[in-house]
């Protein structure tokens, strides 16, 4: 597997933690085909969204990071999953994972989203890798 470089981002993002919280969504986004995401990835994808609501930088620092984890090439994502999740994990804001995004083009909603919940997908959730983090982007 390829190495990862994370970037520094600055922000309140810090790539290296922001990362291992994707994990619950592993399966779901290098799924060869379309999938359906767990409730823990729709719970952690959530999360990261709220992080990306609180500033401008913080949206642009999340969507960097992301970025870079599409740019290594250390998973085989699945693009059209990562576009759907938004939808299928009815979150607040889209923030794309692919290569191809411009992240300083990313503005926070003009309107602040209500507080939402993550729904329960219709399939069972996908089971987490059993590997390390750390192994992960060695």
């Amino acid at each position: 597997m390829a190495a990862m470089v994370l970037p520094n981002i600055g922000a309140d993002v810090v790539c290296q933690d922001l990362i291992p919280s994707l994990l619950p969504c592993l399966n779901y986004l290098t799924a060869p085909g379309p999938a359906q995401p767990g409730p823990g990835c729709c719970s952690a994808t959530l999360s990261i969204a709220e992080i990306a609501l609180q500033s401008q930088a913080n949206l642009q620092g999340v969507c960097t990071c992301f970025k870079s984890v599409a740019d290594s090439g250390s998973f085989q994502i699945n693009f059209g999953n990562a576009k759907a999740i938004t939808k299928l994990c009815n979150l607040p804001v889209n923030i794309p994972i692919e290569p191809s995004v411009d992240c300083t083009a990313l503005t926070l909603p003009k309107t602040p989203p209500s507080l939402v919940h993550a729904p329960t997908p219709a399939l069972s959730p996908s089971s987490v890798p059993s590997q390390d983090f750390d192994e992960l982007f060695r």
